[in-house]
């Protein structure tokens, strides 16, 4: 049986809220094996005034493409989608309603009752939050800052705001009210808020970024959050406990609601039987809401240990609140043993009588053990913190021997020094990563323009480096024509597509002309069909300002969602630049007009276009034939191939500005250039990159040429007075002339030996 292919429209995955839904809903798409589209398009329409850009209401386009059945399922976003619409959320979605036909449809957060829709309780954890303000802390002037208007969940968070009042015995004040746009945008509105009404003592925001935005508000007004006025938000977002104070909320889990979104499109899809539901909220207390009181918040009393803990029901609870579960869960199990022989551990370390008899190395084993099971980061260093303090006031609680006390104490620092350690480790290792996928995603215009002289290969070379980045599967789909798409236009799709590209892990595929033309009917049905297993892609649209070119269908890592934007900017840009090469390959003047309309999303187009000028290397195009020629040469004679890029040259831009950046690129140019002599070849792949192939007798040339270049670098940074100190990453492979070589191979493999030496000095720095 085939699988059901679900499409989830949803605002920017990016945001922290969609982007906890979409996890979600990848987790129950792949426990029911179904297949997951995902489309971020922002809104249904757009008021002109909330524009984050001038383009940004091209998203929306991407709503169009469902109709005749060409997807099983639609689970609408509406609360994030319809909240910004210029007739509400109501009239978008039943116009979008209208034009799927027959798809069965779901929403999240919606308001139509003729279909199943999945929301928050916004009553029971806003209405628990405000009475603890009231009762607790002896609020009397409570503000709200509300939502839209148009939007549902925030009207019944403001009726249950009104009925808390009442039942605290506060008249309400309708000019405490203020309406924002769920986005931390709010702040000027809240500084007059406060600047209008005098002694507000609490602020109720109907959602966490607002209240993100009402601590700028503070700063600005001189107010400490916590101490001159409490705060409380609703979506109990990860980053809230990392204000400061810690933000107090209503827990309402974003990735549970797309989770539920997709069983109930299931169910409906089988019994067509509309049944709403509803995921609950409660009130979780912290700093921001503590006004009256000196004391921290204990965030998880329920996971205090007495005399009377049952330490094996003592993990199992716990493990689900230290467990951040990514949309795979094949690890949990291990991560569980790990955690409960750990836990067990600190038990012997509780209940032992004896000091002499606690086994310090096997607890500190068990520990270590957890952390490098946990290959995914799947445990929550704040949450087994709040675990290990807490066994840890106990055991000293129940303890008078000093000895004891001692150990305890220093297995609590250890505790502490190898967790910083962890949290830091974690973070250079997603900046490592999140850099080396950017540079990637950068390399994607600057690879375009290959030797080859057919314009559709070049399409299938815009996709060369997404398999770099963990992408598996990539579908590139064009309009016959570029559509030319202003504000105030009704965006409908062209019947057919062209698929120009292909994308299979590192193979590229170009689809003869004959089989390229795809019903729009078909496409989602065909490119879930050519991924063989169960998954989900990304669907992106591609623009450059008020123009599109088409979409493309990508299987991007949930991990790296926040860099879908700069994917369709790169993808796009490359589009925009074949267009006019196919129109005029030779017209350098057109190539430079294209790169001035698309400058700010794709910088890097511009150091191609100068790279002869500054360095006096071959561009890409030029070094590619004379590398042909090479390969054509002598049949006995040994060649080596190297790739050479800078290593922190963002740092050297950031730091001492562009020029600095211009000297360095010169620099190794010249570098380079003078080791190599006359026998070889140079050219300039990208910005600050770098490849050469030179002809050699001598098979021991590869070492001799590494350290002609290290020695002139030092010989720079020794005579030079730049504040920059240079270093060059460089990957060098030896070969024979007299077997047959690709060159695209070969620079491939030089790449990915540039790519060794270049984590091996991060980790040196580190």
């Amino acid at each position: 049986m085939a699988r059901l292919n679900i499409a989830l429209l949803v605002g920017d995955i990016r945001d922290i809220y969609s982007n906890s839904l979409t996890k979600g809903a990848l987790r129950a798409a792949k426990e029911n094996d179904c297949n997951l589209l995902l489309v971020p398009g922002r809104y249904f329409h757009v008021r002109k005034e909330i524009l984050y850009g001038q383009y940004e209401y091209m998203f929306q386009s991407l709503f169009t493409y469902f109709s005749d059945n060409n997807i099983d399922l639609i689970v609408v976003c509406a609360g994030a989608i319809g909240m910004v619409s210029n007739t509400g959320g109501r009239n978008s979605f039943e116009e979008f309603y209208k034009n799927v036909g027959g798809i069965p449809v779901v929403t999240i957060s919606g308001e139509a009752d003729y279909v199943p829709n999945i929301c928050y309780d916004n009553v029971v954890g806003f209405r628990e939050g405000i009475d603890y303000l009231i009762q607790n802390q002896k609020c009397r002037r409570i503000a709200m800052v509300a939502g839209p208007v148009s939007s549902h969940d925030s009207n019944e968070r403001l009726e249950a705001y009104k009925d808390a009042l009442e039942a605290g015995g506060i008249p309400f004040e309708e000019r405490l009210v203020i309406h924002g746009d769920f986005t931390e945008r709010c702040t000027p509105a809240v500084v007059n808020l406060f600047r209008q009404n005098k002694n507000i003592d609490a602020v109720v925001f109907a959602n966490d970024r607002m209240a993100i935005g009402g601590y700028d508000a503070m700063r600005q007004l001189g107010l400490r959050v916590g101490i001159d006025v409490a705060f409380m938000g609703f979506d109990n977002m990860e980053k809230d406990v990392n204000l400061n104070p810690p933000l107090a909320s209503v827990s309402a889990d974003a990735s549970l609601l797309g989770y539920e979104a997709i069983i109930t499109a299931l169910e409906y899809r089988e019994t067509g039987i509309v049944k709403n539901r509803t995921i609950g909220t409660q009130f979780v207390l912290r700093d921001s809401a503590m006004r009256e009181t000196d004391g921290i918040v204990n965030y998880q009393n329920e996971f205090n240990v007495s005399a009377k803990t049952d330490f094996d029901t003592f993990a199992k609870q716990s493990f689900n609140y230290i467990y951040v579960s990514k949309t795979s869960t094949a690890n949990r199990e291990n991560l569980y043993r790990k955690y409960l022989f750990l836990v067990l551990e600190l038990e012997k370390m509780y209940r032992s009588e004896k000091p002499e008899d606690i086994d310090m190395r096997r607890t500190a084993d068990c520990f270590n053990e957890l952390f490098e099971a946990d290959i995914d980061n799947e445990i929550d260093i704040g949450h087994i913190m709040t675990i290990l303090e807490n066994v840890k006031e106990a055991a000293l609680e129940e303890t008078t021997s000093k000895e004891k006390k001692n150990l305890i104490n220093f297995a609590s620092a250890y505790a502490y020094r190898r967790l910083a350690a962890i949290l830091c480790l974690r973070e250079s290792n997603r900046n490592y990563v999140l850099k080396r996928m950017q540079h990637d995603v950068y390399r994607i215009s600057a690879d375009m323009v290959g030797f080859k002289d057919s314009i559709e290969s070049e399409y299938a070379a815009i996709l060369t480096n997404f398999h770099r980045i963990g992408i598996n599967h990539s579908y590139l789909f064009l309009f016959e024509e570029p559509r030319i798409c202003n504000f105030d236009d009704r965006f409908v799709p062209d019947e057919y597509l062209y698929l120009k590209a292909i994308q299979n892990g590192s193979e590229l595929i170009v689809p003869e002309t004959s089989k390229q033309r795809v019903s729009l009917k078909d496409m989602f049905r065909d490119s879930f069909a050519g991924m063989k297993g169960q998954g989900h892609l990304v669907m992106l649209n591609l623009h450059v300002r008020d123009t599109l070119y088409g979409v493309l269908l990508s299987e991007l890592p949930y991990e790296y969602f926040d860099l879908y934007e700069s994917l369709i900017y790169q993808v796009s840009a490359a589009i925009r630049i074949l267009g006019l090469l196919k129109v005029n390959e030779e017209t350098r003047q057109k190539l430079k007009e294209s790169l001035d309309d698309v400058q700010k999303s794709n910088g890097r187009l511009d150091i191609l276009s100068k790279t002869v000028e500054l360095t006096g290397v071959l561009i890409r195009r030029g070094f590619l034939n004379e590398a042909m020629k090479i390969l054509d040469g002598k049949p006995e004679t040994h060649f080596v191939v190297g790739y050479a890029d800078i290593d922190r040259m963002k740092e050297i831009n950031d730091t001492y500005g562009h020029e600095s950046g211009d000297d360095a690129i010169t620099a190794t140019a010249r570098i380079i250039r003078k080791v190599m002599g006359k026998r070889g070849i140079m050219g300039r792949l990208g910005g600050d990159e770098f490849a050469l192939m030179f002809v050699s007798e001598d098979k021991n040339d590869e070492r001799k040429f590494r350290a002609g270049v290290q020695k002139e670098i030092k010989k720079y940074n020794e005579e030079t007075r730049n504040r920059f100190v240079l270093s060059v990453s460089l990957g060098l492979n030896s070969y024979d002339l007299s077997e047959k070589h690709d060159i695209n191979e070969l620079l491939e493999n030089a790449d990915a030996s540039m790519y060794r030496i270049k984590k091996r000095h991060h980790m040196q720095r580190e």
